[in-house]
């Protein structure tokens, strides 16, 4: 990566800040190559920062597509919104899908000239992303769910606990303090983890968190549980979800402990044209796994977007 990947994105990188929603700035990178024949925009999830993407977007660039990349607010290098400097929080949920319209408008489409635009969302992003997709139907021409925030999985907590503790939280003005069973950032090595069998994969983002405090996140606050909780019921309703009318592939990990499936099925039944590919043997991240997996879905997201072009 350091030696053949980094040297390379940095030859294409360019970064820089916008005004998003109520005020605050989030940061963006754009790797534009001449003559690509379409852009890809990625929308990254919960506690990610974009270095977290680097090879995705090595692969991109190499198969002669544009990429473009934002820091969602309240993550890494854009407007933090915590009690803390690691937690996460946000106002409203509309204001991630608000944000990435205006990358949109202000970076991509003038940067991509006339060119296609397809959809990478992963994780959290993907909730972002599909509520992006139900209120700007017509701006991609395709999409990849990569294990969508479609419900969020509560894990030892129930979720009506969860729902309910949470919303006791902020009507008691306590919106802004860490949901139960959230912390602060913590630097040790957690490998193996959720989401990844990889662990070079793993130690490449870790590397990156230890060498910089801005990629340190650490849990959501409680109001941020009620925002995306509110979110991600929405977007899996039937009258919403048809309004995606695009060739969409939903990435669905087998061994998810994130983010729930059925939601997702919910979502690709309703959505008009959604392909729905379980990834055997893989954990939240399937793009991020051990070659054997990682592989196969690279090639996957390849052929689903030239298919596209």
């Amino acid at each position: 990566m350091k030696t053949k990947v980094e040297p390379y994105l940095d030859s294409l990188r360019k970064g820089g800040y916008l005004t998003g929603s109520n005020g605050l700035k989030f940061y963006y990178e754009t790797f534009i190559k001449k003559n690509s024949k379409a852009s890809i925009v990625i929308c990254h999830g919960f506690g990610e920062f974009i270095e977290r993407y680097h090879e995705l977007i090595y692969y991109f660039l190499r198969e002669n597509y544009s990429v473009f990349i934002m820091e969602h607010r309240g993550h890494s290098r854009s407007s933090r919104l915590g009690s803390d400097k690691s937690q996460i929080n946000v106002e409203k949920f509309d204001y991630y899908v608000e944000d990435f319209n205006k990358f949109i408008e202000q970076v991509v489409n003038p940067d991509s000239r006339d060119k296609k635009l397809l959809l990478f969302a992963h994780s959290m992003g993907g909730g972002i992303g599909t509520a992006y997709l139900e209120k700007y139907s017509t701006r991609f021409k395709a999409a990849i769910l990569s294990a969508p925030m479609h419900e969020i999985n509560t894990g030892k907590y129930p979720k009506i606990v969860a729902d309910i503790v949470s919303r006791l939280m902020k009507l008691i003005n306590k919106g802004g303090d860490y949901l139960p069973g959230q912390k602060a950032y913590n630097s040790n090595y957690k490998f193996p983890g959720k989401a990844t069998t990889c662990k070079a994969r793993y130690d490449y983002s870790y590397n990156k968190m230890i060498e910089d405090e801005a990629f340190q996140s650490g849990g959501s606050s409680a109001n941020w549980y009620v925002e995306a909780s509110k979110a991600t019921k929405n977007i899996i309703k039937e009258k919403n979800a048809s309004k995606v009318e695009i060739p969409v592939m939903l990435l669905q990990p087998e061994n998810d402990t994130y983010v729930m499936p059925e939601a997702q099925n919910t979502f690709a039944k309703y959505a008009k044209n959604c392909e729905l590919i379980r990834i055997k043997g893989s954990r939240h991240e399937s793009f991020n796994e051990k070659d054997e997996i990682a592989f196969p879905v690279f090639e996957k997201i390849l052929n689903f977007y030239n298919s596209i072009i």
